[in-house]
């Protein structure tokens, strides 16, 4: 058992030294000067039944500063409410720059509303939110776009949750966003894209259609943000944008029962997954679980000193990676105003050692028939 303890601690040490140097490197990302002209962008904002964000977001994203022109497209799945309704409204004060579109009969999932966007965009350069977000920052479009004007192809941006987080599933799921977000992050700089979140992504509109779009995996209603970089990205032409003027906040779903069908949705495409996306991210779920599986059995043993050194030595590794996040107060280039509202220091390794139970219930879950959701 202590052997297989120090193989997981090892391998846990290695994880959390990589996500701690290349997860949210402290570098002011606007410190250069863009050496080529803003191109024009179209931003498309996918939405079901959403009137009571749907305005906040579009006027959000009118309002950022650009100078390269900009047009948003507002796809409507199937709405049953007024948001349709208030976009129609919003169109007629922006003139041309809002656009309402309406694909008609969808399958379950946003695939196909999403598709018909980018299909109807007019620029080369597309970037992708959610109703429920609101960018950070008027500059949000221009430094998510910024790197495919240098020449990427995928832009891998940061997703939060709103920092009004005061109920313990609000707390924990601001957490577990930046713990999914450490990872795929990290990945993507060591030369391993395989995800991006559809709340703050960006890539070329060639490079959507020259993969197939979501042909590869139709079947599935989820996978149109993760496995679209997962099994077409690649590592020259993707890059990551961390700095908090780039980021967007997402209302948080204020219930257990909502976040855990929303993340099973997320884990269940994870078989679609590269091999080597999965074999990597099955070492780093594997050796968390066993890290606290047999650290808690050798605190009854003659080991417990050791179980207890590695615990804090990972500790700290985990608080340097997610103070650098922004999630534990301001960090280098991030924006303040954090730290009020994120987890208490102390609730911190207890979320982390949650994870490992809980990604096995994901898993367990996840793996069950969509209709069993």
């Amino acid at each position: 058992m202590l052997a297989v303890f120090l193989l997981a601690a090892a391998t846990q040490f290695f994880c959390w030294a990589m996500f701690s140097r290349y997860a949210f490197p402290t570098t002011d990302e606007r410190a250069t000067e863009e050496a080529k002209p803003c191109s024009p962008v179209s931003v498309i904002v996918c939405f079901r039944n959403e009137e009571a964000q749907l305005q906040s977001c579009l006027e959000s994203i009118l309002k950022q500063e650009y100078p390269g022109g900009f047009e948003v497209l507002a796809v409507d799945d199937n709405s049953t409410d007024r948001s349709a309704a208030i976009v129609h409204e919003l169109a007629t004060e922006h003139g041309g720059q809002l656009r309402l579109l309406q694909p008609g009969p969808t399958k379950p999932g946003k695939k196909d509303a999403l598709t018909f966007g980018i299909h109807n965009a007019h620029h080369e350069h597309i970037l992708l939110t959610d109703a429920d977000c609101l960018p950070h920052t008027p500059n949000w479009l221009r430094l998510m776009t910024r790197p495919l004007r240098a020449g990427a192809e995928v832009v891998l941006g940061v997703g939060e949750y709103s920092a009004e987080a005061h109920k313990l599933v609000d707390r924990f799921q601001r957490f577990e966003a930046f713990y999914v977000a450490i990872k795929y992050l990290s990945f993507a700089r060591l030369g391993l894209p395989y995800m991006g979140v559809g709340r703050n992504l960006a890539y070329r509109k060639s490079f959507f259609l020259r993969s197939g779009g979501f042909s590869g995996h139709a079947d599935l209603p989820g996978g149109d943000d993760d496995l679209l970089v997962s099994n077409n990205a690649q590592a020259s032409g993707t890059v990551c944008v961390t700095h908090s003027g780039a980021r967007t906040a997402s209302s948080l779903v204020g219930s257990w029962a909502v976040f855990l069908r929303q993340r099973m949705r997320h884990q269940s495409v994870g078989f679609r997954y590269r091999p080597i996306h999965q074999v990597a991210l099955g070492l780093v779920a594997l050796s968390h679980g066993l890290f606290f599986l047999l650290g808690f059995f050798l605190l009854f043993s003659a080991w417990w000193k050791l179980a207890l050194l590695a615990y804090a030595l990972r500790l700290l590794l985990l608080f340097s990676t997610y103070r650098k996040s922004g999630l534990l107060g301001a960090a280098a280039g991030a924006r303040g105003g954090f730290k009020a509202s994120s987890p208490p220091v102390w609730m911190l390794p207890i979320f982390d050692a949650l994870l490992a139970p809980w990604y096995l219930v994901l898993g367990v879950l996840g793996s069950l028939p969509a209709d069993r959701w």
